[in-house]
């Protein structure tokens, strides 16, 4: 693992180190809840998610004027406009897929239509014969940003959510040389980006994460083991790319993919959880269609 060299930031007021977010949508409108231990409290204020995010500390600071509520909201949280992926950035990982440790972070990318949320299935055609599921920490931004330093691209990002970097292992290594791998057809398919319904506002900590399959634990991770961390990951792309608020970067997955040997791939039926005990988790039943 490389070391940023970077002190983590830490946020001024100690109620906003524990904090979740999530929303709750009425038709076109989005209501931000916020939640601390048990205790959750709704902002009646409709916003546009990415807004949101942009001005995330000034929200946070009114979490004690707030209505309380009981509900569970079950909404998406994110609204990217990009959606980063390093194809490899733990070490296990790297070992147990025999694949050589990248010098540089190597991104594909997703797009939104890959996310789903809580409770909806994810969507394996049926010519797919090797869906797999990988457990990952994403990194939401909170500020447009373009050329930054590993400093200002740790301080960009705003919050964490858990997400399932779902693959077609089938159609992925469909390897053309010199072209490389099929990511598209591999990694893209509608519905193959599960994200949380709750954020967590990000505090620099690490993050431990799981993931299981019909209730057994097949990963774990912690973003603490991350082969290139977010600020290198967000300051690297972003020598080319901007940023804006609402968008994703994630952090690679750990060790203990179907690909591996160790399990099988994912069947119809089948339902997979990820989740962290900082911000939530994300659950999903694969489901198969032919057209």
């Amino acid at each position: 693992m490389q070391d940023s060299g970077i002190t983590k930031p830490k946020i001024c007021i100690t109620l906003m180190e524990s904090m979740n977010i999530s929303f709750l949508r009425k038709g076109d409108h989005y209501f931000p809840i916020l939640k601390v231990g048990d205790e959750k409290r709704i902002l009646k204020e409709n916003v546009d998610i990415n807004n949101f995010y942009s001005n995330i500390h000034h929200y946070t600071k009114l979490y004690e004027e707030l209505e309380h509520v009981d509900i569970e909201p079950g909404t998406i949280p994110v609204y990217p406009g990009k959606i980063l992926c390093p194809s490899l950035n733990f070490m296990m990982h790297s070992a147990e897929t025999k694949q050589k440790v990248p010098e540089y972070p190597y991104f594909f990318t997703k797009f939104r239509d890959t996310i789903t949320g809580w409770n909806s299935p994810i969507l394996k055609h049926k010519d797919m014969k090797q869906l797999d599921y990988e457990g990952e920490i994403a990194a939401i931004i909170g500020k447009k940003i373009k050329g930054a330093d590993e400093k200002t691209a740790e301080e960009s990002i705003c919050a964490l959510a858990v997400v399932n970097d779902v693959s077609a292992r089938d159609y992925q290594e469909q390897i053309s040389p010199p072209f490389g791998k099929n990511w598209v057809m591999g990694k893209a398919a509608d519905s193959f980006l599960p994200v949380s319904s709750w954020v967590k506002l990000y505090d620099g900590d690490p993050v431990e994460f799981s993931t299981e399959v019909n209730g057994e634990i097949r990963q774990k991770g912690n973003t603490k083991d991350m082969i290139f961390p977010f600020s290198k990951l967000i300051s690297y792309v972003n020598k080319f790319v901007t940023l804006y608020p609402g968008d994703l970067i994630l952090s690679g997955t750990p060790e203990g993919v179907a690909k591996s040997g160790k399990y099988p791939y994912l069947k119809n039926g089948e339902t997979v959880k990820v989740q962290s005990s900082g911000i939530g988790y994300i659950e999903n039943v694969v489901t198969e269609f032919d057209s």
